[in-house]
């Protein structure tokens, strides 16, 4: 049985399946240099055996699923970075080093997912020199990034920071036309007042984001780069819009671009969180985004198969 068939069954039976840890902020953490343009994209380039080594960490930590250094390689990311011309190699490199990873660990039932994030759809705010695509664009884009992931070997892919239904909705459409299983990230945040709303703006509304965004085609739908307080609301919106497979990524630290800004919470606290996710119901994929790494999954999959 394949990686993939392997996961989906975990997943229908109810299994709870551990994700990897961040891979930009830990590449940052080892030393590799973030892009202004690409944050972590090009160390596929230029440091692809760092990217191989945290993949490795990150199973022998526990990991059931590890997600390719593809959050930053978008055609326009890396057009802003100077090397566009290098956009399938960056892609085809990164998903080859987590199978390398998953080769070399002996672990042939870990999935490897290829990520697609909204600096498809260009992130003017954090990174120089990017123009927000629209319309035919914008398809031709995210079709692009998703299929060559496909081609690429990724066992499904991994829509993250879906944040806003102008891009999201061309996001999802275009990923489940790969064929492959799709996982939605959506991030929410916490108002001044203290409630839930759709990362990136205070009057954004996170239950108006999942309307548009879920549908039944989707293999799993994830709360992702969320801080650990706001992940239980956005999870308890989430199970009323979605009944298949829910999960757990967040982030623990600040952004000061192109640097990932880390802060003293503890893997412990990290695992004892999503604990309770688990146990409360419904979150059966549970991991890392920004700011843990390897050391937060080790305690993650202590708390959750303390017997292995």
């Amino acid at each position: 049985m394949g990686a993939r068939d392997r996961l989906n069954e975990r997943l229908g039976s109810g299994e709870v399946v551990i994700l990897d840890g961040g891979m930009g902020t830990e590449l940052q953490a080892r030393g590799v240099p973030m892009s202004n343009a690409a944050w972590s994209g090009l160390a596929n380039l230029d440091h692809s055996d760092i990217v191989k080594q945290i993949h490795e960490d990150n199973i022998r930590a526990g990991a059931d699923v590890v997600i390719a250094n593809t959050f930053a390689t978008s055609r326009l990311m890396l057009r802003a970075a100077g090397v566009e011309d290098r956009f399938e190699e960056a892609n085809k490199r990164a998903v080859e080093a987590a199978i390398a990873a998953r080769d070399a660990t002996g672990r042939p039932d870990v999935a490897v997912a290829g990520s697609i994030s909204d600096g498809v759809a260009g992130v003017a705010d954090d990174f120089t020199d990017q123009v927000p695509l629209e319309g035919r664009a914008l398809r031709d884009a995210f079709s692009e990034h998703a299929q060559t992931l496909a081609d690429a070997g990724a066992d499904l892919l991994v829509l993250e920071m879906m944040t806003s239904p102008s891009y999201g909705v061309v996001a999802v459409e275009t990923a489940l036309e790969t064929g492959l299983p799709v996982w939605l990230g959506v991030s929410a945040g916490l108002s001044l007042e203290g409630t839930l709303c759709a990362l990136g703006g205070e009057d954004g509304s996170f239950e108006a984001l999942l309307a548009a965004l879920v549908r039944p085609e989707l293999a799993a739908v994830t709360v992702m780069h969320t801080s650990v307080e706001a992940t239980t609301p956005a999870l308890e919106a989430v199970r009323k819009a979605w009944a298949g497979p829910l999960g757990a990524y967040p982030e623990s630290g600040s952004w000061i671009p192109p640097n990932w800004v880390f802060n003293d919470f503890t893997p412990e606290a990290f695992a004892s969180a999503a604990l309770g996710w688990v146990r409360d119901g419904g979150v059966r994929i549970v991991g890392g985004c920004c700011g843990m790494g390897p050391r937060f999954i080790a305690a993650l999959h202590d708390a959750l198969v303390p017997n292995s």
